[in-house]
């Protein structure tokens, strides 16, 4: 339940109207009353200071649902523990549940949409994606965790099935072993209640799609002992264009058994499924890469509403299962044991289409996705943690000794499926192929008709899957930080990781092996307290990441070293940040940081043959400010911006299809990039909100070369709630949203195959056009 502190002329009666003397308590999955005390009310007026201080008084009841908590304390950082965000020497960002659950989020890409240091990558459609940070794209496996276990990045997840997701901009190698310098994505899955939690959520979102969703939480046995939290959602109709469907299905469940005082075991098990079906598909050009230049300008960004850009019926089918299981127990004095498992199975449907280009006046052929790699993964990933406190000379320690890791096997199909064209149009006119006889007519740059081939909608014909290739990572994490003072500390984690990838070939012959013992990824920070409420910081990293994948040979390409990994990376990081809490209410971060990462890419030998290695560097400068919490009584923030100078340098001026690197922008990565959310909830009117969500972006380059770039953007989404005055314990909240209010067309992200080993050319997509939500929340 939550506490209000009542002061002054406030009594218990008038509780929910004497909202400018309580301060809401932190509610981070949105999944019942919070049960913390609040804050101190501000100090009174001079005239009031002389009166005789009236006696504290403690009502409880259910929190306001109009009230957001934006702001958060801490996060679990893995080996190091639940941290408090203030005295960490990294950029850490938190999305919390009330945000997600306010601004209506569905999916992880709509979560981490409000983030201004990460970027959705794109690549086969909607939910086949990869999250990045500060401008380095993901791995398949490295960069994504769920209760700090790995799991599969590039596949659906809910957002019903999660309290939050905790974000770590940087290099993570020393405290989760090897991975790309994306950063950390770790999704928080929501836990059992306290108190009895029965809520139902009915949402519509424009088209036509309506969801259901149940949330069901609390605790059973003579003690209290067992605790349960239960999702179930399902998602059915018509998206945003004519004729496409969107369909979903979560089953989760998370539970858990308290041992006494000291000790918890916890499981989670869900299925998710999504199917999307006729959403625009990506517009594909070569840029002039391979050595064409039919098409080597991306064109203006299109309505992605219209019909004709995608194909009914085809699109990403995708379905993952997890079940993990966590042992906690705690020793006493400050000493803590944590031990986790995961495994989860993940199937990609992947039967979209992209609307290639063949010349730079918008002429297209609709051509179904080549792209065949993993549509069967599996990952079995694990931890171990051990934190406590020793003092020394009377100096405080506070050391980890841990190990996590993962087992990661791929499948492919045996027959690589070809890319059959479906049909021709143009980008000013989507609406019909112009078909004869079978065949559509020529655009003027092909210069001759081409054939149409049915498309595919399953793998069935390609000759079933066969074990393509088994990464495993295992990292021994020693870590310590050492408090000379109050003011001063140092902190220092130093990974010992075991790397073995292999590829195999559809006989099931060893076709790579690379194995690597005692790889090293340490990283040091200073941290400096001058004042309580202030933490300054300095952090070297450096980290190795396991090479990059060769793509399969497919779709009329001959990959030369097809499916082999390369030689594992190493990453450097600096950065140096501050952070300052305005007051308990508001946190500001200001940081800057220089990374670099080996770049690698496809390179072109022939039209259809190429070959994948590492080309130069890549390095990112810049600079992030971010600020949370509640700035006034009726006013809360939750966002910021970065600055980025993302660059490939190659001391040998290496030339990629014809074209020296040397210098040039990243694909895909502004230079500016800015994500605000602000939530106004005046004291007036209880019950009432709204919400403002401003993302920006400037240009961003779309070909290696620099040849041709996205437009910089910036999209509005407005917002409003309402919850039923709080007499009891139950209540009803509606929430409306415009998603896109102006209508703005734009590219949301642009992909460039060469960098993600993929043999594809590069894929812009559009962003979401203007999209009305509304839901009904009902709380028993």
């Amino acid at each position: 339940m939550k506490h209000f502190l009542l002061a002054g002329g406030c009594t218990a009666a008038m509780s929910l109207l004497c909202l400018g003397t309580a301060v809401q308590a932190q509610q981070p999955d949105s999944g019942g009353p919070a049960a913390q005390p609040a804050a101190q009310p501000a100090a009174q007026p001079a005239a009031q200071e002389q009166q005789p201080a009236a006696p504290t008084v403690y009502v409880y009841g259910a929190r306001d649902p109009a009230q957001p908590a934006y702001k958060n304390d801490s996060a679990d950082l893995g080996p190091l523990g639940d941290q408090n965000l203030l005295d960490t020497p990294s950029s850490i960002s938190v999305v919390p549940g009330s945000l997600m659950t306010n601004l209506q989020a569905y999916t992880v890409n709509d979560t981490l949409r409000y983030l201004p240091s990460v970027e959705i990558r794109d690549q086969q459609g909607f939910e086949v994606s990869r999250p990045q940070s500060r401008g380095f794209i993901s791995s398949i496996v490295q960069n994504t965790r769920m209760e700090g276990l790995s799991i599969i990045g590039p596949i659906a997840y809910a957002a019903e099935d999660l309290s939050g997701i905790t974000v770590l901009n940087g290099l993570g190698g020393a405290l989760y072993g090897p991975e790309p310098p994306a950063g950390v994505f770790d999704y928080s899955i929501k836990q059992p209640t306290d108190n009895t939690l029965l809520r139902y959520t009915e949402s519509y979102q424009s088209d036509g799609m309506l969801t259901e969703h149940l949330d069901a939480g609390g605790r059973g046995g003579p003690g209290d002992e067992f605790g349960y939290r239960v999702n179930a959602a399902y998602s059915d109709g018509e998206s945003y264009v004519s004729g496409s469907n969107f369909n979903r299905k979560l089953a989760s469940g998370t539970f858990d058994w308290r041992i006494g005082s000291n000790t918890v075991i916890e499981g989670h098990g869900d299925h998710y499924e999504t199917a999307s079906v006729g959403l625009p598909g990506a517009v594909s050009f070569d840029g002039a890469e391979n050595g064409s230049t039919r098409n080597s300008i991306l064109p203006p960004a299109i309505d992605p509403s219209e019909t004709g850009y995608g194909e009914p019926g085809l699109g990403a089918d995708l379905t993952t299962d997890i079940g993990l299981a966590k042992i906690r127990h705690d020793f006493g004095g400050g000493w803590t044991l944590d031990l986790g498992g995961l495994y989860e199975s993940a199937e990609r449907n992947l039967f979209g289409v992209a609307d290639t280009l063949t010349d730079n006046t918008g002429d297209y052929t609709v051509v179904q996705n080549q792209y065949t790699a993993w549509p069967h993964m599996t990952i079995g990933s694990n931890s171990a943690y051990l934190n406590g406190k020793l003092e020394t000379g009377g100096i405080e320690n506070d050391v980890t000794l841990g190990t996590n890791g993962f087992i990661n096997d791929t499948y492919s199909y045996r027959n690589a499926p070809t890319s059959p064209i479906l049909g021709c149009a143009n980008l000013a006119d989507p609406s019909v192929s112009i078909a004869v006889d079978g065949r559509c007519a020529s655009p003027t740059a092909l210069g001759k008709t081409v054939a149409i081939t049915a498309p595919y909608t399953s793998g069935e014909s390609f000759g079933g899957l066969y074990h393509s290739a088994t990464l495993t990572e295992q990292a021994v994490i020693l870590g310590d930080t050492v408090h000379f003072n109050p003011q001063w500390a140092l902190q220092a984690v130093l990974s010992d990781s075991f790397l073995d990838s292999k590829a195999f070939g559809k006989t099931g012959a060893l076709t790579s092996d690379d194995d690597r013992n005692g790889v090293l990824s340490p990283t040091a920070s200073l941290i400096y307290k001058p004042i309580a409420a202030l933490t300054a910081y300095a952090t070297f990293a450096n980290s190795v990441e396991e090479g990059g994948q060769a793509p399969t040979s497919g779709g009329g390409i001959t990959v030369t070293n097809s499916g082999a990994y390369l030689a594992p990376y190493t990453d450097h990081s600096y950065e140096v940040g501050t952070k300052y809490a305005l007051n308990d209410r508001v946190l500001l971060t200001l940081d800057g940081f220089r990374m670099t990462q080996p770049n690698a890419q496809t390179i072109f030998i022939t039209p259809t043959v190429e070959t994948y290695e590492v080309v130069g560097t890549q390095r990112d400068s810049g600079s992030e400010f971010f600020v949370e919490g509640d700035l006034a009584r009726d006013f809360s923030i939750y966002g910021g911006v970065t600055y980025l100078d993302p660059r490939i340098v190659s001391p040998g001026h290496a030339v990629v299809n014809g074209v020296s690197i040397d210098g040039k922008l990243v694909v895909g990565v502004p230079h500016v990039k800015e994500d605000m959310v602000l939530d106004y909830h005046p004291a007036a009117t209880p019950g009432l909100a709204f919400t403002a969500v401003v993302h920006s972006e400037t240009e961003r380059a779309a070909t290696d070369a620099n040849t041709s770039f996205a437009p910089g953007y910036a999209t509005l989404d407005l917002g409003a709630r309402y919850s039923l005055p709080v007499l009891t314990r139950h209540h009803a909240t509606f929430r409306f949203q415009v998603i896109n209010a102006t209508n703005k067309f734009y590219y949301s992200a642009i992909e460039d195959g060469a960098v993600a080993g993929s043999p594809s050319p590069i894929t812009a997509f559009s962003g979401t056009p203007r999209t009305f939500e509304a839901s009904l929340q009902a709380d028993y």
